[in-house]
């Protein structure tokens, strides 16, 4: 076992040095691959809650603590520095304290993605598509023979995700990078009876103390656009606000990065979940 580590490490060692002129601080989201390079990123996300918005305040919310855990995996690859194409793999876990303990987890969700650049002078904008098939079933406990009745993993759908990228360098330390998400669920058994949209705006700001330490702030606004009450399409029905901080350092340089990002919900529609987030994310790129 030692020696199969010790291989591991010197193969990681080799390959590390072989990707030391990339600085990996340049490969922001907006950024396309050349030809035959690729990303790994695997991004875990745990929400937690035991209050929800009431108005301006927060209140219990009766019902324990809720976690609520994401992993997200995703592969690119690039055809050219233009066409990346690749999946996404996102695995759900619900676990509820409440007296007892009860838990689920799940692959939530699989398909296929594309990214473009559209315009060749404009290398720091871009779009990305991704389709997720929803791959457990009952993935919002309703069935009544279910072994957790009630118990919430994820919303039921086929989602279609739309993602618009751009970044913008403020000086060599400080960079500016927005996000404009469309999401857009075809719903399946699920407590939604119509399809329905959402949208993500995110603002982040990065600053690079050396080419292997970024830290970076950022705000979410995220509204659906759906009345449960009247199950109806309604723009900005409910929302919510979130803002962070994270760290990412480049464990191996132009190879290996790891980041770090906690949130904090501070906004939000009555009803709408006044937690926080724990966020851990590992990246290589070749």
């Amino acid at each position: 076992m030692k020696k199969q580590i010790l291989f591991i490490l010197a193969i990681l060692t080799v390959v590390g040095l072989q990707a030391q002129d990339q600085n990996l601080q340049e490969f922001t989201p907006s950024i396309l691959f050349n030809r035959g390079s690729y990303e790994f990123k695997s991004f875990q996300n745990l929400y937690t809650q035991t209050k929800s918005f009431d108005g301006s305040s927060k209140v219990e919310t009766g019902r324990g603590r809720e976690s609520f855990f994401t992993s997200i995996n995703q592969f690119l690859y690039g055809i050219n520095d233009q066409l990346n194409v690749g999946v996404d793999v996102w695995v759900k876990s619900v676990s509820l304290e409440n007296g007892t303990f009860t838990n689920r987890t799940a692959i939530s969700g699989v398909g296929p993605k594309i990214k473009i650049a559209p315009f060749k002078k404009l290398k720091r904008l871009s779009i990305q598509s991704t389709l997720l098939f929803p791959t457990a079933d009952d993935q919002e406990g309703r069935a009544p023979d279910a072994e957790s009745p009630g118990l919430f993993l994820s919303h039921d759908r086929t989602l279609w995700l739309t993602q618009f990228f751009y970044d913008k360098p403020i000086n060599d330390q400080l960079q500016l990078f927005f996000q404009q998400a469309f999401w857009y669920s075809d719903v399946r058994d699920s407590f939604r009876d119509n399809n329905y949209w959402e949208t993500q705006t995110s603002v982040f700001l990065s600053y690079f103390p050396n080419q292997r330490w970024t830290v970076y702030g950022m705000t979410e606004y995220f509204p659906t656009h759906y009345n449960d009450s009247e199950q109806t399409g309604e723009a900005f029905f409910s929302y919510f606000v979130q803002s962070g901080i994270g760290l990412k350092y480049q464990l191996i340089p132009g190879f290996i990065e790891l980041e770090s990002l906690y949130t904090n919900f501070w906004m939000g529609s009555e009803g709408n979940g006044a937690g926080q987030t724990f966020n851990f994310g590992v990246r290589i790129i070749r």
